[in-house]
């Protein structure tokens, strides 16, 4: 496709690098939803004065925020000056059902990292580590405030997965579920809630698979639930007719995720299956979820995301195929069965 250089440029090709290149939208939505404006709005419209009286805010910049936003379908501005909340902003507040509020909100140690960004690019070093001098999981590791923001967006971003996994991909034949990586065990408690027909297995690190057993007592489902510490390095535990693992290989090395699969085949019945909940990049030109979390772990250091002709690679390099990837929304589940 030619272009000619020597026209002016379309308003509309204009109009779209300014969203493109907009870092501002961003960072004000994340500042709107930390000082709790949908929490504010949640019993009705507001005037930005009152708005500010309720957050803590200065008035006149909170109106120049919320007016940006609302062109941006954040909020809706009913009249001069009144706002409302709109479905995205719905989202957002702190008591509603499906919130995604965790994953919204301002964290410094984010946007100074991010300002770093080129560092990712440029260098195989990673935008975080350059500013806080250290890797990603040892940030987490050391300190408490910015581990607790961290589990917290796990958390909501858990939540959701449960939400689509379920009407994405049936598991009701599935009678022994193994979830390799399992943390703190609130997917697989929400699984087994789910499916009162199916036994579980969380699987994690010594240090760490203890930790889910609270999760899984309160969820009423410990009873269908071995609680197993190692290292899916090593081995996973065997029997199961399914093996789950979620988010675990965009932190890892290719190297590293056939010795994972390896394992797991090692393990699973013969008719089993691997279940992979991870970012998956498509190979056209649309955007995509698997795409921009690509970038997200690119500038946070801790791996990459793969296409899914990589991913089947890495599946017959552990003795498996992959068989099928059901789109969930966010990030798809991929099977795989015996090669």
């Amino acid at each position: 496709m030619s272009v000619d250089s020597t026209a002016p440029p379309e308003p509309g090709v204009v109009a779209a690098l300014a969203r493109l290149g907009d870092y501002v939208t961003p960072l004000a939505l994340r500042v709107a939803v930390s000082i709790g404006v949908p929490d504010a709005l949640a019993g009705g419209p507001l005037g930005a004065e009152q708005i500010a009286d309720r957050v803590g805010a200065h008035p006149p910049s909170l109106l120049r925020v919320l007016r940006a936003l609302s062109g941006s379908g954040v909020f809706h501005e009913r009249e001069r000056g009144v706002f409302a909340l709109t479905p995205i902003s719905e989202l957002l507040r702190s008591d509603h059902p499906h919130t995604v509020r965790g994953m919204y909100q301002m964290s410094d140690v984010d946007v100074r990292a991010w300002s770093a960004f080129e560092v990712s690019v440029r260098t195989p070093g990673s935008g975080f580590e350059h500013v806080h001098g250290q890797d990603f999981w040892e940030y987490v590791a050391t300190h408490e405030d910015y581990r607790a923001v961290h589990e917290r967006d796990m958390w909501d971003m858990t939540e959701r997965e449960l939400e689509v996994v379920g009407f994405a991909y049936d598991l009701g034949g599935v009678r022994r579920l193994v979830d390799v990586g399992g943390g703190n065990g609130q997917f697989l408690a929400g699984l087994l809630t789910a499916n009162p027909g199916m036994s579980g297995v969380l699987f994690d690190r010594p240090h760490v698979a203890p930790g889910a057993v609270p999760w899984l007592t309160e969820s009423g489902v410990l009873d269908r639930c071995e609680v197993v510490g190692g290292d899916f390095f090593d081995s996973v535990p065997s029997g199961g007719d399914a093996y789950l693992l979620k988010r675990v290989f965009y932190d890892f090395s290719d190297e590293q995720v056939v010795r994972i699969l390896s394992n797991v085949r090692s393990a699973m019945d013969p008719a089993g299956r691997v279940l992979v909940l991870d970012g998956v990049v498509r190979a056209d030109n649309r955007w995509d979820p698997g795409k921009i979390h690509d970038l997200y772990v690119l500038g946070m250091g801790q791996g990459r995301c793969r296409t899914r002709a990589e991913m089947g690679a890495l599946f017959a390099a552990a003795g498996l195929r992959l068989t099928r990837v059901a789109p969930t929304g966010i990030f798809p589940l991929v099977e795989g069965r015996l090669a």
